[in-house]
C-alpha cells in the first residue's frame, strides 16, 4: 500500500513528488477519472490543434516578414511560442524535397542534371555503359541513381546548416557557434520555403533554369539577409549589405557543396552496388 501511495503522489511525467494536483516542476496534471470523459478528450484535442496552428502561423509570419526576429527571440528565451529552429528546418526541407521529386518538377533527378549541366552528356555516357554492363536499361539505372541521390540529400541535409554556420563564424567573429547555428537554421528555412514557392511556376511551365526567377531569388535573399543580420547581429548600413552579399555567396556555396557531394556519393553507390 505505501508504494501505491507513492506512485499516486508522483508526477507521471518527471516523477517529482506532487503537492496538489499539478507538478510544480513540469506543470503536468495528475490523471483522474475526468480525463476519461469524451468531452474532456475532444476538448484537449481541439485545444492542441488550436495551439499548434497558432504556433505554426506565428512562426511562419515572423520567418517571412521579420527577418532575424525568430533567432533574436530564441536567444531572448521566448521559445515556446514558436516552432523550434531545428524542427522548422526539417519540416521545410521535407516539404521542399517532396515537391522537387515530383514527376516533371524533379530537381534531384539525373535526367534534369544531364539536360542542364555542361558535363551532363559525359555523366549520361558513364551511366549508359554501367547499365549495359549490368544488362539493364538506362532508365532503370537512372531510377536507382535517383533513389540514392534523394536518400543522400535527406541524410546530409544538416550538413548544409553546419557548413553555413561555420562560414558565418568566419565572417562574424567573437560569437558563439550556437548563435550562428540557430541563425543558419532560420535563414535556410526561409530560403528553402521561398524556393518551394517556385514549384508553382515550374509545375505550370516545366522545370528548366529561368534567369528571371534566379535574379528575383537572389534579390529577395540579399534583402532578407540584410534585414536579418541587422536584427540578429546589429550590423546596419553599408556593412549590412556587404556582409549580406558575402553571406549569400556562402549560402549558395553551401547548397552547391551539398548537391555536388551527394551527387558524387550517389554515383559511387549506384556504380558499386549494381
Amino acid at each position: 500500500m505505501p508504494s501505491l501511495q507513492k506512485e499516486q503522489s508522483a508526477c507521471p511525467e518527471c516523477s517529482t513528488l506532487l503537492v496538489g494536483g499539478y507538478c510544480h516542476q513540469c506543470g503536468a496534471k495528475l490523471p483522474d477519472e475526468h480525463d476519461l470523459a469524451l468531452k474532456h478528450f475532444l476538448h484537449d484535442g481541439l485545444d492542441e490543434l488550436t495551439h499548434l496552428d497558432s504556433k505554426i502561423f506565428r512562426t511562419l509570419r515572423a520567418l517571412f516578414f521579420r527577418p532575424g526576429f525568430l533567432s533574436a527571440e530564441y536567444f531572448a528565451g521566448r521559445k515556446l511560442r514558436y516552432v523550434l529552429p531545428l524542427r522548422l528546418f526539417l519540416v521545410a526541407f521535407a516539404l521542399n524535397l517532396f515537391l522537387y521529386t515530383r514527376p516533371g518538377v524533379a530537381l534531384y533527378d539525373v535526367r534534369f542534371l544531364i539536360s542542364a549541366s555542361p558535363q551532363g552528356k559525359q555523366l549520361e555516357g558513364t551511366l549508359e555503359k554501367a547499365a549495359n554492363k549490368r544488362h539493364m536499361t538506362k532508365e532503370v539505372l537512372f531510377e536507382r541513381f535517383n533513389e540514392h541521390w534523394q536518400h543522400d540529400v535527406s541524410l546530409f541535409e544538416l550538413g548544409d546548416v553546419v557548413f553555413f554556420a561555420l562560414f558565418l563564424s568566419l565572417l562574424i567573429r567573437r560569437r558563439y557557434l550556437v548563435k550562428h547555428l540557430v541563425f543558419s537554421l532560420h535563414t535556410l528555412s526561409f530560403s528553402i520555403l521561398f524556393g518551394s514557392l517556385g514549384w508553382l511556376y515550374y509545375a505550370r511551365f516545366g522545370f528548366r533554369l529561368n534567369p528571371v526567377l534566379i535574379a528575383i531569388s537572389f534579390a529577395v535573399l540579399l534583402f532578407y539577409l540584410s534585414r536579418a543580420i541587422s536584427t540578429m547581429y546589429g550590423t546596419t548600413g553599408r556593412k549590412a549589405w556587404v556582409k549580406s552579399f558575402v553571406m549569400l555567396m556562402g549560402l549558395q556555396l553551401s547548397r552547391s557543396f551539398l548537391l555536388v557531394f551527394t551527387l558524387i556519393l550517389a554515383l559511387f553507390q549506384t556504380l558499386r552496388a549494381h
